[in-house]
């Protein structure tokens, strides 16, 4: 085992658990080279891990398009991305997608130990995997790393950390940016990420608190500077956010992700949604604030259990929903985060800050 693929198409969260994965293959087999397949929207943040050796980004989105355009213009492409994965020559293969496509490939240009999850009988060209119908009972990082035992590793998995490698000049920038906009290097900062849920897609709402609630939350803390974090698409929802705050704000609305880590390490907190945020903060060493609505905090809350954090729910009974990859319609008009008050919210920061 000297030349390992990971490979992990979804989100920032889901990408930040299989890099902890990374890096406990990183303590194993510390002279391997590794590298990691991802999509668009989560490359840069690969990028900045010193344990990943190379990326390799899989844009499902322009294989689509080429596919409507020509099926013959999609075979080009497929061939030069499996031709530059051939050429690095890997001998195994994690496979983290849920699917069977990838270990496939694998299997195609000659990678002859593919381990991963057999998730509805999708594991059929792996070589050696774990069954299972969806993550539960244990956070996501931790059954990821289980794969390694069916790798014959048997790395130590405590207090794994994420060697995220922020550089000075967007450290500097940021410095630069806040100063810019007329805050002083002693404005003790407050994140909010009000939005989150992206891979959700319309259903993204069930997992985002109300941001007059988020706003009044971080009223609570006089004399915090309030830096508001998001993609673009949820600037509406920020410059909403932004209007129901008593302090001076900034705002930051699709930023490359390494910026966006910069003005994260100079902030005292983040207090935001179950997302991409919240795990991207708690790899940096951020502590963190964060609000859970269908989904379970015991499977996707943070897992760097070292940096400070607080999980806020609400106790209604039909929470956690989100069950085996599914979320169903929910009949009781999101009553997990819309009865959730801001003092129990509030309660949380100051425990943390």
């Amino acid at each position: 085992m000297k030349r390992i693929l990971v490979v992990n198409p979804f989100g920032i969260g889901d990408a930040i658990f299989s890099m902890f994965l990374v890096e406990a293959i990183r303590r194993a087999v510390p002279d391997a080279f590794i590298g990691f397949v991802c999509n668009e929207r989560t490359a840069d943040l690969a990028r900045l891990d010193a344990s990943i050796d190379g990326t390799f980004v899989f844009n499902r989105d322009l294989f689509r398009k080429l596919w409507r355009q020509s099926p013959l213009l999609f075979y080009k492409e497929l061939k030069g991305f499996l031709g530059v994965l051939k050429e690095a020559r890997f001998d195994t293969l994690f496979d983290l997608s849920l699917g069977r496509q990838y270990s496939l490939f694998a299997m195609g240009i000659g990678i002859p130990d593919r381990i991963g999850f057999d998730f509805k009988g999708r594991g059929i060209f792996l070589t050696r995997k774990k069954k299972i119908d969806g993550y539960a009972g244990r956070q996501a990082a931790e059954i990821q790393l289980e794969l390694l035992e069916a790798a014959g590793l048997r790395p130590d998995k405590n207090n794994l950390k994420l060697n995220l490698s922020i550089s000075d000049a967007a450290r500097k920038a940021a410095g630069h940016e806040l100063k810019s906009r007329g805050f002083s290097e002693t404005d003790r900062i407050l994140a909010l990420a009000p939005g989150g849920g992206k891979s959700w897609g319309k259903d993204a709402r069930f997992k985002q608190w109300d941001p007059g609630r988020f706003a009044e939350a971080a009223n609570a803390f006089e004399g915090h500077t309030i830096l508001l974090l998001g993609d673009e698409e949820e600037r509406n929802l920020l410059e909403k956010t932004a209007g129901f705050l008593n302090a001076k704000s900034l705002i930051l609305a699709g930023e490359p992700i390494e910026r966006v880590s910069a003005f994260l390490l100079r902030s005292r907190a983040l207090l935001c949604n179950d997302g991409g945020l919240l795990h991207l903060a708690n790899a940096l060493g951020v502590k963190t604030v964060s609000i859970y609505g269908p989904v379970d905090e015991k499977v996707y809350g943070p897992f760097d259990r070292i940096v400070a954090h607080q999980v806020v729910t609400q106790d209604v009974p039909c929470r956690p929903c989100y069950q085996k990859f599914h979320f169903p319609p929910c009949p009781y008009d999101r009553r997990c985060l819309d009865h959730l008050p801001a003092e129990k919210v509030v309660a949380a920061l100051r425990k943390v800050i």
